[in-house]
């Protein structure tokens, strides 16, 4: 964690007991957090009890979690408790992307905090939620080109048109 930058840090995997590297280079990162976000996990940090490994989440005898007693354990009930239907974990991080395309975010960005290694890979996979029609960006666009100062001036007083 790097809780002054408000990010998680990708800098390894753990999987069947034992730690790796991430697969690719793009997939050691940084992912951004918001406030209401490291608040609730600087007052999780503060609740559990401290481990040599330094771990957000750490089990109860201070070690790395298992995925699925992270799932079984915990994903799942919390899920039944709030009424969402079953979904996978990795779920979790196509809604993430998908959140992050509705709201507009850049698509460098959106590649950046997947972990994926370029822009195209990130598009590839979720293209299909991208808006094929933006009326938003027509009228922007419009307005840039033909404004009532610039562009717009220059081009009608050459074809000697009158505003």
């Amino acid at each position: 964690m790097d809780w002054e930058n408000s990010q998680i840090c990708i800098r390894r995997t753990f999987n069947n007991g034992a730690l790796y590297d991430p697969k690719t280079e793009t997939s050691a990162r940084r992912i951004d957090l918001g406030p209401l976000m490291m608040s609730d996990l600087k007052k999780w940090r503060i609740a559990c009890p401290p481990t040599d490994l330094d771990l957000i989440f750490p089990t109860k005898a201070g070690g790395h979690m298992n995925h699925n007693n992270l799932v079984n354990r915990y994903f799942k009930p919390a899920l039944k408790r709030a009424g969402i239907p079953r979904i996978r974990f990795h779920d979790l991080r196509h809604t993430y992307a998908s959140l992050l395309i509705e709201q507009g975010e850049n698509p460098k960005y959106i590649q950046t905090q997947l972990g994926h290694s370029s822009p195209t890979v990130t598009l590839n996979i979720y293209s299909h939620l991208m808006n094929p029609t933006n009326q938003t960006a027509a009228c922007k666009l419009e307005g840039t080109l033909f404004q009532t100062t610039g562009s717009k001036m220059v081009a009608e007083t050459q074809k000697g048109a009158t505003v």
